[in-house]
């Protein structure tokens, strides 16, 4: 089988001449008719596909060398290409603002085995284009969203030992297509629940993000498989190939293995059933192979952003409040004022906190302000150092107090009491903690909810997925 024609032509009986622009002088009714991917143009670049039509009984006569042959090369008929004027006939010199520009709708070009709709411009044999792709296969399911089972967990084969140990019992896994040779797929309720098993790659992808247990933000339930009619819209890539090495024998070309793609992914919600209720999953999520997503769903009331690693994600969560977490850091620049307000409170917490104000640094309070260290306290100042109270100042030591100065030391009062007047200390004002803050913690091979123990005064501290949202919300 030619699966590689260095054929310039646009289209027809494979192999052919170069075209002239010409009719080829062989008609034939335009079609459409369905046709069977069986290779690629590659030299071309032009989303050429090397075709069967079960329908023509007879080989095609090529129409430069009168050799016939029972496959077609159908060129790409895209719903939208253009290139900016003269870029295709030479009126314009060669410049970098006259070359030529393209752009245009490329989705291209379906595996091989799938059935395509293809047409004869015209009704000439030289002119055979492909437009469409057919569903006459009932495998579906991972369209658009490689999502979870639609007929529900026990519909899922036992993962593969490659994967078995970086998931748990709990796990809602991502699946690829049933097995077509399966019986019980062409029963009354097989084309839903007959048994898929684990996408591994795309399984491995959110395991790493301690997103494989999380309905919500890991594998949904958007497939166009879940009703009839469907309310999923969207679009998948093919992804990768999952290996380099063949993995149809003597075809470089077949795949059967895929990483899982690009998705995008318009979720007007489920019509509700035992497995997934009314409502579920309505949502916009674009999410790549590789794991990075922005998901808007409405059902939860969430927007959720977070990267392919799971070490950075940013939520508007359903109680108003906006979480974020950076494994390596947090960093914010503004070369203008910056600026932190709120109606409640302010707490930070960490091993060290270090302020600094070229300028200066103002600390004001219409109430108490309490410093307070377990350890040495030290208050310098390259000029003048000044403390001032409209009440009592009170100076106290468990220890030594010791006053000195290099040049006057002035001590004033209306009453001055040496040895006698103050016993008491102020002191060191406490920081309550609040109740203990639980994250994940990574045991070598998996993500564990609420294993480490974060010592803090702040009331709510994100972790890497899976992490535990206040209040119990999901």
């Amino acid at each position: 089988m030619a699966k590689n024609s260095e054929s310039i032509r646009t289209s027809g009986a494979n192999p052919i001449g170069k075209a002239d622009g010409k009719n080829s002088g062989f008609t034939i009714e335009p079609g459409p008719y369905e046709a069977i991917v069986q290779g690629y143009v590659q030299s071309s670049r032009l989303g050429q596909l090397i075709v069967t039509i079960p329908d023509f009984s007879a080989p095609i006569p090529n129409t430069d060398q009168g050799i016939k042959s029972d496959q077609i090369v159908a060129s790409y008929a895209s719903p939208f290409f253009g290139t900016t004027y003269g870029s295709t006939t030479g009126l314009n010199p060669n410049t970098p603002v006259s070359a030529g520009q393209s752009y245009g709708f490329w989705f291209v070009p379906p595996d091989i085995g799938t059935t395509v709709l293809v047409i004869f411009a015209g009704g000439d044999i030289g002119k055979c284009y492909w437009f469409a792709c057919a569903y006459n296969n009932p495998n579906h399911h991972m369209v658009p969203g490689i999502g979870r089972h639609v007929g529900g967990a026990n519909g899922v084969g036992a993962p593969g030992d490659q994967i078995s140990s970086y998931i748990g019992s709990n796990s809602v896994l991502p699946v690829v297509e049933a097995d077509l040779a399966d019986p019980a797929l062409w029963g009354s309720t097989g084309l839903v629940s007959v048994q898929r098993y684990p996408h591994e790659y795309q399984t491995m992808v959110l395991a790493a993000q301690g997103l494989d247990r999380d309905p919500i933000r890991g594998a949904i339930s958007s497939s166009s498989m879940r009703e009839a009619p469907s309310n999923v819209y969207g679009i998948s890539t093919p992804g990768r190939k999952a290996t380099s090495s063949d993995q149809v024998s003597g075809d470089s070309e077949g795949v059967v293995f895929r990483t899982g793609g690009h998705s995008f992914v318009m979720d007007d919600g489920a019509n509700g059933d035992s497995v997934t209720p009314a409502g579920t999953d309505q949502l916009i999520r674009l999410r790549t192979g590789g794991g990075h997503q922005i998901l808007m769903n409405d059902t939860e009331h969430i927007l959720y952003i977070s990267s392919d690693s799971g070490r950075q994600w940013l939520e508007f969560s359903a109680d108003g409040s906006i979480n974020m977490y950076g494994f390596a850091g947090f960093n914010v620049r503004s070369e203008g004022p910056m600026n932190l307000h709120s109606d409640v409170g302010i707490l930070m917490n960490a091993p060290v906190v270090e302020i600094n104000g070229d300028q200066g640094i103002k600390i004001t309070s219409a109430a108490a302000v309490s410093i307070g260290a377990g350890g040495a306290f030290t208050a310098s100042a390259g000029g003048i150092a000044s403390v001032t109270a409209l009440g009592a100042c009170n100076l106290a030591a468990g220890g030594i107090i010791g006053v000195s100065a290099k040049g006057l030391c002035n001590i004033s009062g209306s009453l001055i009491n040496l040895n006698g007047g103050f016993t008491g200390s102020p002191g060191i004002p406490a920081f309550a903690k609040t109740k203990p803050n639980y994250v994940a913690s990574y045991d070598g091979k998996n993500w564990v909810a609420d294993q480490k123990f974060v010592d803090s005064i702040c009331t709510v501290v994100p972790g890497h997925e899976p992490w535990t949202r206040p209040g119990g919300s999901k």
